[in-house]
């Protein structure tokens, strides 16, 4: 295998539903693969509860068996999972229970970190890394997509929930990741299945920012680009393949870290567009990494070629490829360092 393509495949991020240490899983990170996502069923995500079967099938020793031989095979990686206060805790059963989001609204700052660093603790003893939390939008109107996902409809508790959060699972050893950029305060669609449009300008998103800031400012590591099509971007398309958008995220909240798209089979997102052409698109406008669906997973190695053919023919950078590839590694690598 070539250096590029064990950098493109650096680059992916594919969602695994089970921990289940099979040969396609093998393939990719002895492919050059770094970052897995711990997902979870579809009646999982609606109802933020972990089916009974998982939870019993699910120790910290299974695990801590299956992070631990991914680490064998790959090396340093970003293994991630969601534990949001408002929507889905992959560990539960694991790690302790998030606040409900009523309780946690009426927390201080300092009992919410003190309660985020003792759920960041007992998901890093089961070997998960990176968390895909939290969320930062803030709903301002009708949302079908985060209606009763998002930690509070005021912008500045909002703000105040997020830093709590990352300070807690800094403070853990933990890496976190702000979603959605740049938020989605009204949403009539559901942009995974349909064309789901944010209309509002960008100085009405900027009103929702202050949440994003705080999280930027607590240090959190991550930043995953929203679904949506956005109307202020000209011309409007995903927050995830926007230059413009990850362009803001880095020069006015001055976000250092890693971007992350979302995935890139959402309707809203790949429009169009074959898997390997939104995933080109993505990294041209700024996204490090790129999450791929479980039912996308068997198309990784299209989307490979894609992006080593973009760069034979000039269409990507070898720059740009090079600058994501170190992002994903950097973090891996700081993560792995130990804790104490």
């Amino acid at each position: 295998m070539s250096a590029i393509e064990s950098q493109a495949y650096s680059v992916l991020f594919p969602v695994l539903l089970d921990l289940q240490m099979d040969d396609g899983v093998r393939r990719f990170l002895g492919s050059g693969g770094r970052s897995l996502l711990f997902g979870e069923t579809a009646q999982e995500y609606v109802s933020g509860k972990m089916s009974a079967s998982r939870l019993a099938s699910e120790t910290l020793e299974k695990w801590q068996r299956f992070t631990g031989t991914a680490r064998e095979l790959g090396g340093p990686l970003l293994l991630a999972a969601d534990a949001d206060i408002s929507a889905v805790h992959r560990l539960q059963g694991i790690a302790p229970a998030l606040p409900d989001p009523e309780l946690a609204r009426t927390m201080g700052v300092v009992e919410l970190e003190e309660v985020c660093f003792q759920v960041g603790t007992a998901v890093r003893k089961a070997g998960v890394n990176l968390l895909l939390s939290p969320t930062a939008d803030v709903v301002a109107g009708p949302n079908v997509w985060l209606q009763g996902r998002t930690l509070s409809d005021d912008v500045d508790r909002a703000a105040a929930m997020v830093g709590a959060y990352v300070r807690g699972v800094r403070r853990a050893g933990m890496a976190s990741t702000l979603k959605h950029f740049p938020g989605h305060p009204v949403l009539l669609r559901q942009p995974s299945t349909e064309e789901a449009v944010v209309t509002e300008s960008l100085e009405q998103l900027r009103a929702g920012w202050p949440a994003f800031q705080a999280g930027v400012d607590a240090g959190a590591d991550a930043v995953m680009m929203g679904p949506a099509i956005f109307a202020a971007c000209e011309p409007p398309v995903a927050a995830s393949v926007s230059p413009e958008l990850i362009g803001l995220l880095r020069r006015e909240l001055g976000f250092k870290g890693l971007v992350m798209t979302i995935d890139l089979d959402h309707r809203s997102t790949i429009g169009e567009s074959s898997l390997g052409e939104v995933a080109v698109a993505a990294l041209n406008a700024g996204a490090d990494l790129l999450l791929i669906s479980a039912k996308a997973m068997p198309e990784i190695p299209q989307i490979v070629r894609a992006i080593t053919g973009a760069v034979a023919a000039g269409t990507l950078a070898q720059e740009r490829l090079d600058a994501a590839a170190m992002a994903v590694c950097a973090l891996a690598n700081r993560l792995a360092a130990p804790y104490s």
